[in-house]
């Protein structure tokens, strides 16, 4: 399996944990765990069944493409990926904002933004560790190394 295929494959696994850790601390109702631990997990279950297709479909048709373009600009790098997977995971919120007007924003609209920013920005960092890791695992050993096993 090469770096790509691995990265396009768990990348999107993320998304569960980044989702309920940015849901817990910005104490959003539900993740929260007021209203008791099996209402929690009921939540956490609904969104790893039903945001993973989502993201996974978001990724192959979109997020591929997106990265397609920066491999042909030669631009990949840790910014392009992170604010790359910040906007393709905002494209449900820039199409709700389109339809219903940027200026009748709700507050569920203003939660949702930096929630799925949040989300998309782990997402992205994360494939861009994948990509990498290879790299970073060399650069590390080599900053451990002893001098006198060189």
């Amino acid at each position: 399996m090469t770096r790509e295929n691995r990265a396009f494959l768990l990348a999107p696994l993320v998304m569960p944990f980044a989702f309920i850790f940015y849901a817990f601390f910005a104490d959003i109702s539900g993740f929260n765990m007021e209203s008791g631990f099996a209402n929690y997990m009921g939540l956490v279950l609904a969104i790893v069944i039903f945001g993973l297709p989502v993201v996974y479909l978001f990724e192959f048709f979109i997020g591929y493409r997106f990265y397609r373009l920066l491999l042909k600009k030669n631009k990949i790098n840790i910014f392009s990926l992170t604010i790359g997977g910040i906007l393709i995971a905002d494209i449900p919120m820039f199409m709700i904002s389109l339809f219903r007007g940027f200026g009748s924003e709700t507050y569920s609209l203003s939660t949702a933004f930096p929630l799925f920013s949040f989300v998309g920005f782990m997402i992205g960092l994360t494939f861009w560790f994948l990509l990498n890791i290879d790299r970073i695992q060399k650069t590390i050993r080599n900053k451990f190394e002893k001098p006198e096993d060189k």
